[in-house]
């Protein structure tokens, strides 16, 4: 690992530590056992229920999205983003999404890592980012909560700008990706013209990923599957407020969705530990939920996500034949480059 990516791990941990520091410090830990040991784990089942039938749901959106290039068999799918996942829990650097990308290309030829990139880029930062804000404007409808006021209503803000703008650029790339390409290297006048030849080169590769974007059809289907794959994930958190007795409305889980989408895009440890349990005990002391029992129901929360997810990931990853360490390396690489 380089000096520079030694670096951001170590930067990600020390704020993982911060964050756990911050929420453990109230604790009290006879009570934490308590909770933990009274909890009711029977409903924990149909939580990750809710949580490997999302991974399914990510896989048919992404068939939509990668219909113009090609029709990739579902299972190649759904190995790929259960792979990709998996590699964000236990690999470093956020590189889950590269893994993601590069074990689709490696099971699939026909699909280009750049396209791959493409598409999982518009996923999470504009399908993603746009279905929270509507789900967080539906909640606010009927139930103001104090959640987005004050610090926090700029981090809604940016959610929203950061989406809208993946978006414009999307439409920009699809639409004249040679012109994108063109306007890029402009304001790149500082680097060689080599390196100014692979951006635009890339743009270019980089389109195809986006051309479902062309077709109302698809971008129907995309966004109903980004619609329903939220709603899903903000119900399988209730089944967690029930194994801890939580007698808390319909839309807290919601919110709380909403909080963690967004605290676990400060840097971290494999995993989101501690910026993800911030993000739970956060929301639910919005609701009257002392810092001890946010805790228990934070850790079994992320658990029920994490095991899980990666146990899945290294089930498709030893059925697809494929080297996480081989990966690891060529998304290192590709980080690198970009």
């Amino acid at each position: 690992m380089s000096r520079k990516r030694t670096i951001s791990f170590a930067i990600g941990i020390l704020i993982s530590a911060v964050f756990l520091f911050l929420i453990l410090r109230k604790v009290e830990y006879d009570r934490l056992y308590t909770a933990l040991q009274s909890a009711d784990y029977i409903w924990i089942i149909p939580n990750i229920v809710f949580v490997v039938l999302a991974m399914y749901q990510r896989a048919e959106r992404w068939k939509w999205m990668l219909l113009p290039i090609a029709r990739v068999k579902y299972g190649r799918l759904l190995s790929a983003t259960c792979v990709g996942f998996m590699a964000n829990n236990v690999l470093p650097l956020r590189l889950g999404e590269f893994v993601r990308a590069y074990s689709l290309s490696k099971q699939d030829n026909r699909i280009t890592k750049s396209a791959s990139m493409a598409t999982i880029f518009i996923e999470r930062m504009v399908f993603d980012l746009l279905a929270l804000m509507l789900i967080l404007a539906a909640v606010l409808a009927v139930a103001p909560m104090k959640v987005v006021e004050g610090e926090s209503k700029y981090a809604v803000i940016a959610m929203l700008a950061v989406a809208v703008t993946g978006l414009l650029f999307a439409v920009a790339v699809v639409v004249r990706p040679e012109g994108a390409g063109r306007l890029m290297t402009k304001y790149l006048f500082f680097l060689p013209k080599f390196l100014k030849d692979k951006v635009a080169d890339t743009v270019v590769k980089f389109s195809r990923g986006l051309l479902f974007l062309k077709n109302f059809r698809y971008i129907f289907w995309v966004s109903l599957h980004t619609i329903l794959l939220w709603l899903a994930m903000g119900i399988s958190n209730i089944f967690v407020f029930y194994a801890f007795d939580f007698h808390l409305p319909v839309y807290a889980s919601y919110i709380l969705l909403i909080v963690v989408s967004v605290s676990i895009l400060l840097p971290s440890s494999p995993g989101f530990i501690g910026v993800y349990h911030a993000g739970v005990v956060f929301t639910l002391s919005r609701f009257g939920i002392d810092t001890t029992n946010a805790v228990s129901c934070a850790l079994v929360l992320h658990a029920a996500q994490f095991f899980p997810i990666t146990l899945m990931g290294f089930y498709y990853l030893k059925k697809s034949h494929l080297s996480l360490k081989q990966l690891e390396k060529e998304a290192l690489e590709e980080k690198k480059d970009g």
